[in-house]
């Protein structure tokens, strides 16, 4: 009798097995993602949990990962690091993910970053800071551009559009602002034209005037603002408040969808924006498709950091298709990538697993709030 128990017991544990191998073979293929679904930094986290929801019915469409369904498991990291990092560690032990979704908040990727090296998967990110690809993670890879990318950006909207010659920068106080400022004086310095001042603000903060009164009593004839999407309205609003005449270069989170709300068309004279990609119709083809179904769908206008995960996905589903699911093989195949086209961007990977290096300067059209491009911008 104990030998048949035994017996039954073995077969079950078998079959028990095989069946756990065979769903995870044919089941759907399980992707995380950590996005910021409530609080303030919602604005833009809204933006990529849809963009994403978006990509995964597409890929289902098209077949799948070689007949095999995508499932993207969302996780909310709030406005906070704890958060974020619990909200992974969350997804990596219960839903056990072949590849992650990582938050567009530089602050959040730091802190994520040991964890996701404990477990040795893929992950595709939207943070600007130099730091986080400077602290040598490989299985972290960007999709949009680098603080530095972008604040070469905005020296060159100063420069070369503009004509600035006293410039002064104006950033929030953070990973993400002070690395975009100090990067900006650089450049302006190397270029002959150092700044007359730089000055910071908290990320809670409301109230700009001070920073703002004292770059002009410095002499500044352009400001550059690295700024998130509220603080970034707030900083143009009180501007216009305040009189001031002077050309504004913003970084892209100024002109979202969610931070443009809070702007007027005045609030947008003589303000120039250095975005990650100019996303309008007229464009045709892909972008046009894009732009379209992303309204139709959420109602709302999609922003370049939603785009930048759409084209994540479809740059995931492509190396899985080709390389499979296997954590080493699918990093190798991302590190290789070379001139991948995207909507948004032409993807590329360096060392540091930065994979964009182009941006748009824009400007509202005189009146409105509808973005024109002034420049596009290749710093390859």
């Amino acid at each position: 009798m104990r030998k048949d128990l035994l017996g039954s017991m073995m077969a079950a544990l078998m079959l028990s097995f095989v069946g756990t191998a065979y769903a995870q073979q044919t089941g759907p293929i399980l992707v995380g993602a950590t996005v910021p679904m409530t609080g303030p930094l919602s604005l833009t986290g809204k933006q990529y949990q849809n963009s994403l929801a978006m990509a995964e019915e597409d890929i289902n469409k098209a077949g799948g990962i070689n007949g095999r369904l995508v499932k993207i498991v969302f996780e909310d990291t709030q406005a906070s690091n704890g958060t974020a990092v619990n909200a992974f560690v969350k997804l990596a032990q219960e839903t056990k993910p072949a590849f992650f979704f990582l938050s567009s908040y530089s602050t959040q990727n730091l802190a994520v970053a040991p964890e996701l090296k404990k477990v040795q998967i893929p992950a595709m990110y939207a943070g600007g800071a130099d730091a986080v690809a400077d602290g040598g993670n490989e299985w972290m890879f960007r999709i949009r551009p680098a603080d530095s990318v972008a604040a070469e950006g905005m020296v060159k909207a100063s420069a070369d559009v503009i004509k600035a010659m006293k410039p002064g920068i104006l950033y929030i106080q953070n990973d993400f602002g002070q690395g975009g400022a100090q990067t900006a004086a650089k450049r302006f310095e190397a270029a002959g034209t150092p700044i007359v001042g730089m000055e910071a603000y908290g990320q809670n903060d409301k109230d700009f005037s001070a920073q703002l009164l004292s770059l002009r009593s410095k002499g500044a004839d352009a400001i550059l603002i690295f700024n998130y999407p509220q603080d970034g309205a707030l900083v143009l609003r009180q501007a216009k408040m305040l009189g001031f005449k002077m050309p504004l270069v913003t970084s892209s989170a100024a002109l979202v969808p969610a931070a443009m709300q809070l702007l007027s068309p005045a609030d947008l004279d003589g303000v120039w924006g250095v975005v990650d990609a100019f996303m309008d119709v007229s464009v045709g083809g892909k972008m046009k498709d894009y732009v379209e179904r992303f309204k139709t769908k959420f109602g709302i206008d999609p922003d370049p950091y939603g785009l930048a995960y759409y084209d994540g996905a479809l740059l995931m589903a492509d190396g899985m298709r080709k390389v499979g699911t296997d954590p080493k093989a699918l990093r190798e195949w991302l590190a290789a990538v070379k001139d991948w086209p995207g909507i948004g961007h032409v993807y590329a990977y360096d060392a540091k697993g930065n994979g964009v290096r182009d941006l748009a300067i824009v400007k509202a059209k005189q009146g409105t709030k509808t973005l024109e491009l002034v420049q596009p911008v290749s710093l390859n």
